[in-house]
């Protein structure tokens, strides 16, 4: 068995989820010693796509009669790689749709996930897979190479800081921030998207002193980033990615969640996050956590990390990967 990874975004970036979600699967083939084909024009046996961009090339691989994987819902946050449309509540466009009823499989991290696309009328065949975590570069060691975030962005480092990441220019998740800043001045909040247009919204009047708006760290900053975290703040679990929950949990950083849970609501749950109704209730989490009268909860997180594994993550595609293509020779 020979499987291609496809997924090749217009815009280049080592950290967006897309790419990370390539790593994942990758690193999990190759742990379990199943070479790969990264090159569409080469020789594979199964083909497995993470963009309703590539849909063209789907065609081809179905017209080939080479067994289709998709990854769904799993990089909302990466605009080369969502499946879901901006309207509120949270759809798939039609574009997904018609995708997504074309492969024979569609990977969903959770069961909300996967109700939420049958309920949207996909009819493919459905599996629950992890996104995986690759547990070893979250690990801390206390080097050089891991306060790299500290002097990148200038912080001292008995400094705690809160990370939240979310969609290019979403001017609702930047109010939730200002006001819950504004309410914790003792500690910093760093947010992160894909904008290009955060050195001037830094600029603006309302913005408070302690939070810094940034585009994405490039790979290395990003694990320096996760491991020294406080706290990862998850705003918007309509379109947030298990992606980032799994690598925070990883990290041993405390998750706290602004509901409706929605679409994480599993791994939010699994890692006994802190849960708030809106930003006052996030806002008096942090403090208390930050004054110790709430109990630094991570054990549990790394605990679901360590059950979605890329190794974990290799066995579950293997077996799809094969079975797939059983049933495509029959």
């Amino acid at each position: 068995m020979k499987p291609c990874i496809y997924f090749e975004p217009k815009i280049k970036n080592d950290n967006f989820e897309g790419a990370r979600l390539r790593k994942n699967l990758k690193n999990a083939l190759e742990i379990n010693s199943v070479s790969y084909s990264k090159m569409i024009v080469d020789t594979y046996d199964v083909i497995h796509f993470m963009s309703i961009d590539d849909e063209l090339k789907i065609n081809d691989a179905l017209e080939s009669k080479i067994p289709v994987v998709f990854s769904a819902l799993y990089c909302e946050s990466d605009e080369c790689a969502k499946t879901l449309s901006k309207t509120q509540p949270a759809s798939l466009s039609q574009k997904a749709v018609r995708v997504l009823n074309k492969v024979d499989c569609v990977l969903v991290s959770d069961n909300i996930a996967k109700k939420f696309l049958i309920n949207n009328g996909i009819k493919s065949k459905i599996e629950i897979v992890t996104p995986g975590v690759n547990l070893t570069r979250f690990e801390k060691h206390s080097n050089f190479q891991e306060d790299i975030f500290y002097r990148y962005y200038q912080v001292d480092k008995d400094k705690k800081y809160v990370v939240s990441i979310s969609t290019s220019d979403d001017k609702d998740i930047n109010k939730k921030l200002i006001s819950i800043a504004k309410e914790c001045p003792n500690i910093l909040f760093f947010h992160f998207s894909p904008s290009k247009n955060n050195l001037s919204i830094n600029l603006q009047k309302d913005i408070p002193a302690n939070l810094k708006l940034c585009p994405l760290t490039n790979s290395e900053l990003y694990c320096s980033m996760m491991k020294n975290a406080f706290i990862y703040l998850s705003l918007d679990n309509n379109y947030h990615s298990p992606i980032l929950l799994l690598e925070a949990m990883a990290s041993k950083t405390q998750l706290v969640a602004l509901s409706p849970l929605q679409m994480n609501q599993e791994y939010i749950e699994a890692s006994k996050a802190y849960v708030g109704k809106n930003e006052q209730e996030i806002s008096k989490i942090i403090n208390s956590l930050l004054n110790n009268e709430l109990e630094y909860k991570i054990d549990d997180g790394f605990k679901f990390a360590k059950n979605n594994s890329i190794e974990v993550l290799g066995k579950h595609l293997i077996n799809i990967y094969e079975k797939l293509i059983r049933e495509r020779k029959q």
